[in-house]
């Protein structure tokens, strides 16, 4: 089989890059083992949120060219302030094609709740965690309702209750608290015990179970003005839902990431797939690349764990398959290294640098910078230290950032497999194929 341009990697970078190519007229497929981190992510989109000696970013484009000059070899220098605006700006508007609206605070930071109580800058997030109305009423309401499910083991209003008081938006601020029942609601055998998030999403999707929802918000909200709740309202139908909710409550709803499954990363994760699909891409799901040919700097074709005897050739090759957690990046005892093609890592020789004495040490792990080392234009080297000029890297195996740290993941994502893919367009697209900017 042959494509334009083939992703190894069904995550954010991935989708982005594989979206972009394919709105380009590329005949383009993604190929994704698993899972992506999108189910277990918070589904806001950092961009830069906090400076490396650790004091938050307000403004983070203003930041940029600063932090780039400091950093020449951090993903966001290779891309460029122009094309990280694109990508964060094409990014909004292929999601919005699939109804799920994005917000962001002008060219500023806004904060989100964790599921844990704590407040993180964040720069772009669904309308039921920041909009201009949500912004609005949490500086003029002094009443919050927080509420969870019966049952719901994934998510816990004592831990977050606790830390609130700890942040000046929520210190004086009257909250009150109480439980949705769901045992009433229940159609199966199933325990609330053993409802997750998905479960929950499922039952506000139903008319009949959101009139019954919305009936118990009213009554242990009291006179609250919001009401935070774990993100679960809908899932394929959110906005809907989210709209009818509020409309049935009389309040401002506000949903706080839950541990994972992630109703609000999954939500990204599905609307990007269908936007891919919708442009004609195809996506591979369920196979594993086990490596490729490459021969004079190019590779030529790669093979799959379903598809070993048929390889699949493309002009262009995409890999986002990650880091640790996604099986982008392999730790050994021996020392690291990228499975697929074996590619040139960046990372400390000696074990013993890899993480930090504390687990939760304020400066994040030194493991987390490491990856593999790339070009300007993102082509990475091989074994022996020549470039691959037709293979790219974007997201998270890319060395020389740290998303804990710096609060870059999503944007460092978006970027890269955005640039990746106008590196790929203008070497591959076809004459007199439309492009869509």
């Amino acid at each position: 089989m042959k494509f334009d341009s083939i992703i190894v990697g069904g995550g954010i970078a991935g989708l982005i890059c594989g979206i972009r190519c394919a709105a380009a007229g590329l005949k383009c497929t993604i190929i994704s083992s698993g899972m992506s981190a999108l189910h277990f992510a918070s589904g806001s989109i950092d961009l830069l949120g906090r400076s490396p000696n650790g004091d938050i970013i307000y403004d983070p484009f203003s930041q940029l060219p600063t932090f780039i000059d400091q950093y020449p070899q951090h993903p966001y220098a290779k891309c460029g302030e122009t094309v990280i605006a694109e990508s964060l700006s094409f990014f909004t508007r292929e999601i919005e094609e699939q109804s799920l609206q994005l917000c962001h605070n002008e060219q500023n930071n806004h904060f989100h709740l964790t599921t844990f109580g704590t407040l993180t800058p964040t720069y772009l997030s669904q309308q039921s965690v920041y909009s201009p109305e949500l912004d609005r009423a949490f500086t003029e309401s002094r009443k919050m309702a927080l509420l969870d499910f019966e049952g719901f083991r994934d998510f816990h209003i004592p831990l977050v209750k606790a830390n609130l008081p700890q942040h000046t938006l929520f210190k004086n601020r009257e909250i009150i608290t109480g439980t949705v029942p769901l045992t009433p609601l229940i159609e199966s055998l199933k325990n609330p015990h053993e409802f997750r998030s998905i479960d929950i999403s499922r039952m506000f999707e139903t008319e009949k179970h959101l009139l019954q929802i919305a009936k118990s918000i009213d009554q242990l909200a009291g006179d609250g003005e919001i009401v935070g709740l774990p993100a679960c309202v809908g899932f394929i139908k959110h906005n809907e839902v989210y709209s009818r909710l509020q409309k049935l409550t009389g309040r401002l709803i506000y949903e706080i990431p839950t541990l994972p499954p992630s109703i609000l990363g999954m939500r990204l994760d599905h609307h990007l797939k269908s936007r891919f699909s919708e442009l004609g891409g195809v996506f591979i799901a369920g196979d594993k690349v086990i490596g490729g040919k490459i021969q004079s700097g190019r590779l030529s074709e790669i093979y799959t764990q379903n598809h070993e005897s048929t390889p699949l050739q493309a002009d262009a090759f995409v890999l986002a398959s990650g880091s640790f957690f996604s099986g982008g990046l392999i730790s050994e005892f021996s020392g690291m290294k990228e499975p697929v093609f074996d590619l040139a890592l960046s990372y400390e020789k000696d074990r013993k640098d890899w993480a930090a004495d504390q687990f939760f040490q304020a400066e994040s792990h030194p493991y987390l910078e490491f990856g593999v080392k790339t070009n300007e234009q993102l082509n990475p080297f091989d074994s022996s230290g020549q470039p691959i000029d037709n293979l790219y890297c974007a997201g998270a195996l890319l060395a020389g950032y740290n998303p804990i740290r710096e609060g870059s993941g999503g944007g460092v994502a978006i970027s890269t497999g955005y640039y990746a893919a106008e590196n790929i367009i203008k070497a591959n697209a076809p004459i007199g194929a439309e492009r869509h900017d």
